[in-house]
């Protein structure tokens, strides 16, 4: 163990967060006194001095603790391991088994109240704040800008689907802080606003990423339909093309569906450069930054392919009915029995009738009246 925390802690500074509240703490009462859900605090030091008199025992100390919520526990065994040169990886319990463990690992110490504020210590002084993972914790897009971020540190992982990166990224900035405040500027995008990070380390560095993602990040990209499957594959392997690949995270992150894949690309297209460049454009017009590029010859090849499957559709005589359209096509079909074909070409002559020959008629009347 790092020669600094393993020294022992008989008397805990006053100035310091203390374990309880209330100068006398007593462990058969209300347990919500000792521990805080969001903040470890030390063992007092009159406590400690208690156990050390037999006045009280470490007994009750550990039903106390075994009340402690999951996220504090599972932060505590991970310092623990790293502190002992062990990886963090090889944490994995269902819900009380966090704090059973760590109960056991105490028990196992010759001073179990002092090596509790060691790792309390360690966390207060180097574990980033569950308040700072909020802004990406249940969104997938900005979890992996971040894991784009610290990729080469994940590039032997593979994560499949929302749940698997967005877990995986809270705990390395969770846990590691360390690790991504001397690693996340190497793949920081080309940004046109820039934002200073000031405070307390653990948490100026992760503060300034989120605002400097979320003001740089992508806009007027509406013509983009999440819920469209044939345009986000098609817009996929777009961005996967040979002389793009612009998608990030490949061979790291597998989304399951089509909304994910449709974060990826919002997060892929995230990661470029929004600085205008006079190097970046089309033979006739340049000075378009890198991800404005890519978005404008993106929607130009999509509506150029739209153009041409219209095209093929009406002469090979089939058309491709979307998916959410499916079901009404067949109550549709039910309610008039008719068939599928009949329906549809039924549709195109109302359609036509009304908009053309209706139009036309319209025209001839102010035509005649004219």
């Amino acid at each position: 163990m790092n020669t600094a925390l393993s020294t022992q802690v008989h008397n805990v500074s006053p100035a310091q967060p203390v374990f309880v509240d209330n100068p006398n703490p007593v462990f058969d009462q209300a347990t919500g006194q000792y521990i805080s859900s969001k903040i470890i605090r030390f063992v007092a030091d009159e406590y400690i001095r208690d156990v050390k008199n037999h006045k009280r025992t470490t007994e009750d100390f550990y039903n106390g603790l075994s009340k402690i919520g999951e996220n504090d526990a599972k932060s505590l065994l991970y310092i623990k391991n790293y502190l002992q040169g062990r990886s963090w990886e090889n944490i994995s319990f269902d819900g009380d088994d966090y704090a059973n463990q760590l109960i056991f690992h105490l028990k196992h110490c010759n001073n179990p109240l002092e090596e509790f504020n060691n790792l309390v210590r360690y966390k207060i002084d180097n574990i980033l704040p569950e308040t700072y993972l909020d802004w990406f914790k249940n969104d997938l897009r900005c979890s992996l800008f971040l894991a784009h971020l610290i990729n080469h540190l994940i590039v032997d992982k593979a994560y499949k689907g929302r749940q698997d990166l967005i877990q995986a990224v809270a705990d390395i900035l969770r846990y590691e802080i360390h690790i991504f405040i001397k690693e996340y500027s190497k793949n920081l995008p080309n940004y046109s606003l820039i934002v200073q990070e000031k405070g307390d380390r653990r948490t100026a560095y992760i503060e300034s990423v989120k605002s400097m993602y979320l003001k740089n990040r992508t806009e007027n990209f509406d013509w983009i339909d999440p819920k469209n499957d044939q345009m986000i594959d098609w817009s996929y392997k777009y961005l996967c093309g040979k002389g793009r690949e612009h998608i990030i995270l490949k061979g790291i992150f597998f989304p399951e569906n089509t909304q994910e894949k449709y974060e990826l690309i919002l997060a892929s297209l995230d990661v470029l450069s929004n600085i205008d460049d006079p190097s970046i454009g089309t033979k006739n017009k340049k000075g378009f930054s890198l991800r404005a590029y890519v978005l404008s010859s993106m929607k130009k090849a999509w509506d150029g392919r739209k153009q041409t499957d219209t095209e093929n559709e009406v002469k090979k005589g089939y058309i491709k009915i979307y998916k959410p359209n499916l079901p009404k096509l067949e109550a549709l079909r039910a309610f008039s029995s008719l068939t599928a074909n009949q329906l549809i070409n039924k549709s195109i002559e109302q359609l036509y009738d009304e908009l053309i020959v209706g139009n036309n008629d319209t025209l001839d009347k102010d035509d005649a009246s004219g």
